[in-house]
């Protein structure tokens, strides 16, 4: 009976270890300087580029990355907190866009749009040339304004390893 027992503690323990060593690969996985969140890396990167570039420098870094949607309140505060680690005083490009500028917001990465965050007032299309979102640094980067593409600002990526 003590062998029985034995035997059921060690697979147990196997099991524990294969767990934490399954779920250590996938945070490995993530880039150097990028953290992990729900199964997701995220890279915050203080350089200043307009949308389109920022959203192409994220996707060289291949998986399905791209700028990062952002599906819920608990994601928004966990990037966030990241943001304001860095001491970024600049809004943050995120992956929400209007690529039709029809008013229709878009996940890059073809996520739905159902969690919304945006700053009072806004989505406001000032001067009919806002397409893109930002993170505002008003709120510790949780609210959202629409601005104008071509302006250079920092910029969130994320994947799925």
């Amino acid at each position: 009976m003590a062998l029985t027992w034995c035997v059921v503690i060690l697979l147990v323990g196997s099991l524990t270890v294969t767990q934490v060593a399954a779920v250590s690969k996938v945070r490995s996985s993530c880039p150097n300087g990028w953290f992990f969140y729900k199964a997701n890396c995220y890279g915050v990167f203080k350089y200043p580029l307009r949308w389109s570039e920022a959203e192409f420098d994220c996707q060289s870094y291949g998986h399905g990355a791209h700028l990062a949607s952002i599906l819920d309140a608990a994601e928004a505060d966990i990037i966030g907190t990241h943001i304001s680690a860095q001491k970024i005083n600049h809004p943050v490009w995120i992956g929400l866009h209007d690529p039709e500028q029809n008013r229709r917001w878009k996940w890059t990465d073809g996520s739905t749009y159902n969690y919304r965050s945006w700053l009072r007032n806004q989505p406001d299309n000032y001067h009919q040339k806002e397409y893109c979102v930002e993170l505002s640094c008003i709120e510790k980067f949780q609210t959202w304004n629409d601005a104008i593409c071509n302006q250079a600002s920092p910029y969130v990526c994320k994947f799925k390893p």
